[in-house]
This record gives C-alpha cells, structure tokens and sequence, in this order.
C-alpha cells in the first residue's frame, strides 16, 4: 500500500509539473505577441537582443540544474546526505553565476560592442542580477523534485512567469505612454527577471520554512561533482537552450551582418525586430514536444534500467514519430498562412519567407528533443553535448557569411543548417539507434498528406481573398485563419487516420488523443 500510495503522489506531482511547466511555456510566448504590438519592430529588437541571455539563466534555474539535481538527490539515500549534495551544488552553482554576473555588469560595454549596438549595454546590465538568485532557486527546486514534492517547482515556475509578463507588459504600456526610449524600455523590462526570480524565491523558501530540512551530514558527497555538473547537468541545460544559443549567435552577428551589406542602423534593427517574431512562433511550436517529451522520459528511463528492450523501443519510437508528425504539420501549417499569421499577430506581414524558413526549426528541434531524451535516459551525455557545439560553431561561422550573399534571410538559413549539422554529429556519435526509430513508410505519407493540406489550405485562403470586401487587413486575416486552421486539422488528422500512419500507441501518445480514440471504440494493441 505504502508503494502504491508513493506512485500516486509521485503520478500526481508529474502531473502538476507538466501542466505548470505548460502554462508557464505558453505564458512566456504568448505576451511577446502584445509586447510588439505595443512597442514595435524596434523596440521589440532591444529586447530580442537580450532576451537569449535571460533565457539561458531561466534554463539553468528552472529546467536543466533541476532535473540533474532531481536525479542525484533520487541516487542518494540518506536524507542528511541529500541536504549535502544540495549545498555542495549550490556553491559550485554561486561560483559560475558570480562569474556571470560580473561578466555581464562589467563587461557590458563590450558585449553590447560585440552587438554592433552600445547602447545596449545597460538592458545587458538589467538582467544580469537575475543571476544571483538562481544557485537557490535551482537547487532547492532539484531538491524537492527529488523527493517527489513537485508543488515548489510547479508553484514558483507559474508564479514567476506572471510576475515578469506582467512587468514586461506593463512598462511596455507605460513607455509608449510617456515615449520613453525603446532602450530605456529595455532596460526597464529586463529588470521583470530578478524581479520574478524573487517572487519565485519567495515560493521556494516558504516551503523550505513549512517543511524543515533534515541537518547537512557535512559528507564529501560525490568526489566528482564538478564534473557531473558540467556535463551531465550542463547537456540537459544545452538541448533545453539550444535555440536560445542559436539566438544568442544572431543577437552578435545579424546586426553588423546587415550594416555590413551597406544597410543603416535603424533599417537594421528593424528589420532584426521583423526577424525576431520567428522566434515566438517556434516557440509555440515546440510546447507540446517538450511538455511530451518531458512525460515520455521517467518511462524511457525505467524501461531502460530495467532492460526492458522491446517497451524502450516501442516508447521512444512512439514519441519521436507524434513529435516529428506534430511538428511537420505545424511548420506545414504556418509556411501555408505565413501571411495571415504574421500580419494577425504583429500587423504587418513582412519578411514573411524569412520566418517560415526559420519555423522549420520546430521539426528538427522536436526530433533533437526526443533523441537527447533517449540518450539521457541512457545515461548518454556526451554525444549531445559534443553535437550542440558542434552545430554551434557551425553558425557562428555560416552566419555572417549567409547574411552577406542572401540578407537577412541567411541568418534563418544558418539556424535550419546548423540544427541539421547538430542532428547529424549527433547521430554518428550515438549510431543507428536513433535512426531505427524513424519509419520511412511514415515518413512517405505523411509528406502526401502535408501537400495535400497545404494546397487545400492555399486555395481556401486565395478564394476568401479574392471575395475581399473587408477593410481591416487584420480582420481579413483572423477570418482567414479562423477558418483555415481548423480545415488544416482536419485534413492532417484524418489523413492520418485514413492512410494508418499511427500505431494505436502512437496516436496514444498524441495530446488529446487517446479520449478521441476510446469514444471511437478502439483497442489498445499495436496495428
């Protein structure tokens, strides 16, 4: 019974995760939308420009270090060892982001330099105190994950990501009210992420104050710490950032990359500001792969320890074909309404090729997703660790170049090619297991069915534009999506279903899906 009623509330605290870690995820998209609308394509750029940098330290407290922590306080038994390993992590954690803080307080002026962009140094300044709150946050939030008390995370990560949304959104408000200086708007909305760390710590120590600790053993806890640290917990931090470093690449090169093709400052930047919407709509993309994936892993992991072959098998190939269909239907999706969308959502449709060339990066991000989720419960770190920097090298150097022969869409080339190189390097380094998950009758279908979509979708579209009648391009394009995404939907889903492109315990592992499957009468054996 004892057992049982641990699984129960272990289920129950995965749950509330997963369904925080979405909402928080679908918050920290959704506001950029009226952020630009407020603040425009310039104004959006500043925040873009540094955006990476705060990204990578949320990272860092909320999903990377948490869940490495989760496991080692999992591998060690004795509760006062536990408390141990906590403390001993915390101050390898307050070591590297002291280092950070002072790096970017200090070495503002040439960071912003190395932008193309000086006066972005104080909104570089601005987020940089965020990176003192993250040793607690990180530590204590893996601490408590790891005795399957999932609420301090779940709490603090929603309660987080209200407060900074709603300072960014406000000061937004307010700076256009008052014209202030896009810069100093920056500046003002980058102060929201120590101000939402705070919040969130004062979560996380409310609980560390209800539920006392058990004292510190003062043990050596695990001679090779640091090490651990760097790679097993640096990896899981470099898959969950890797479009964030792709971003951080960008934020350094497309700016001097622009004005080097004799463009001024201000075109520059608004045209960085125009690219910078991409980013958002990936973002959106990838919520359901990653709150996926992140519920497919403890599975993965507890069939793999207990060399459960075949259920390995059948889990990881479940989720990588629903993630890579899902993921091809939304790039499909998006490249199809790419015009209605962007001038839906940031009322201008510009640079529309630009995007939809940057938003496959949902595919090939989707795919990494589920190949470092099966690596990582493998105990497997090295091969992505090696292919992230591998693909990050690769576009610090193609970026420049492809900006200066193609424009600013070289920038979203760079990003497609270097996901590419990473999936490839990763590949090799890990052998064909990862490419026996892929089925290329899958593959085959689900390409006919995505140009079958795609032309229907077009021509829907085309058939209510050339009715026209409506003066708002706005309205226009919210009736256009209105009605095409659901005719989308349905063509990719019962195409889907008509040409058996999902085993039943593929179609399970669909969001939503598995309700619609058992009104329909199915059994859950495979096809």
């Amino acid at each position: 019974m004892k057992n049982k009623s641990r699984r129960k509330q272990v289920m129950a605290g995965t749950l509330l995760l997963t369904v925080a870690s979405f909402v928080a995820k679908v918050l920290s998209a959704v506001y950029r939308i009226p952020f630009q609308n407020m603040v425009g394509n310039v104004g959006f750029y500043v925040y873009q420009q540094i955006y990476p940098i705060y990204g990578l330290g949320m990272t860092i407290a909320l999903t990377g270090f948490p869940v490495f922590i989760s496991k080692l306080v999992v591998d060690t038994a004795n509760p006062h060892d536990q408390v141990a390993l906590v403390y001993r992590i915390q101050l390898i954690l307050l070591m590297i982001c002291l280092g950070m803080f002072g790096l970017l307080q200090f070495g503002a002026q040439p960071l912003a330099r190395g932008m193309a962009d000086e006066r972005l140094a104080p909104v570089i300044q601005s987020v940089s105190w965020m990176f003192l709150l993250i040793p607690f946050l990180s530590t204590w939030r893996g601490y408590f994950q790891g005795r399957f008390e999932m609420r301090p995370t779940a709490y603090s990560q929603v309660i987080e990501q209200i407060v900074r949304v709603s300072v960014i959104l406000l000061t937004a408000y307010w700076s256009i009210h008052a014209l202030v200086d896009p810069y100093k708007m920056g500046e003002l909305a980058m102060l929201s992420a120590p101000l939402a760390g705070i919040g969130a710590a004062i979560v996380v120590a409310g609980w560390l104050k209800s539920q006392p600790l058990p004292a510190s053993s003062r043990h050596l806890v695990n001679q090779g710490m640091l090490k651990k640290v760097i790679l097993e917990g640096g990896t899981i931090c470099l898959v969950t950032a890797v479009m964030l470093l792709l971003q951080l690449v960008d934020s350094f090169t497309i700016i001097s990359g622009l004005k080097g093709l004799g463009i001024s400052l201000g075109q520059a930047q608004n045209l960085k500001g125009i690219y910078d919407r991409s980013q958002t709509l990936v973002q959106l993309g990838l919520v359901l792969s990653t709150a996926s994936t992140t519920a497919a892993l403890p599975s993965l992991t507890v069939a793999y320890h207990r060399q459960q072959d075949l259920t390995f098998q059948h889990i990881a190939a479940a989720s990588l074909r629903t993630n890579f269909a899902l993921a091809l239907a939304m790039s499909a999706g998006l490249f199809a309404l790419m015009p209605q969308i962007n001038r839906l959502l940031f009322s201008s449709s510009q640079l529309n090729l630009t995007i939809s060339v940057y938003c496959l990066s949902i595919v090939l991000v989707a795919i990494l997703f589920v190949d470092s989720m099966v690596l990582q419960s493998q105990s497997q770190y090295w091969p992505i660790m090696v292919a992230i920097l591998v693909g990050l090298v690769f576009k610090m150097a193609s970026n420049r170049l492809l900006i200066s022969w193609f424009g600013i869409i070289g920038a979203s080339y760079a990003t497609i090619a270097s996901l590419a190189v990473i999936l490839i390097v990763v590949t090799i380094l890990a052998g064909v297991q990862l490419l026996n998950l892929f089925s290329s009758r899958q593959v085959g279908q689900l390409g006919i069915i995505l140009l079958v979509m795609v032309a229907i979708v077009h021509l829907v579209a085309d058939g209510i534009l050339s009715v026209g009648g409506i003066v708002w391009p706005r309205i226009e394009a919210l009736l256009i999506v209105m009605i095409c995404v659901p005719i989308g939907i349905t063509i990719f889903f019962g195409g889907c279903k008509l040409l058996n492109v999902f085993t039943v315990r593929e179609w399970l592992a669909i969001p939503l899906v598995s309700r619609f499957i058992k009104l329909k009468g199915e059994k859950s054996n495979e096809n």
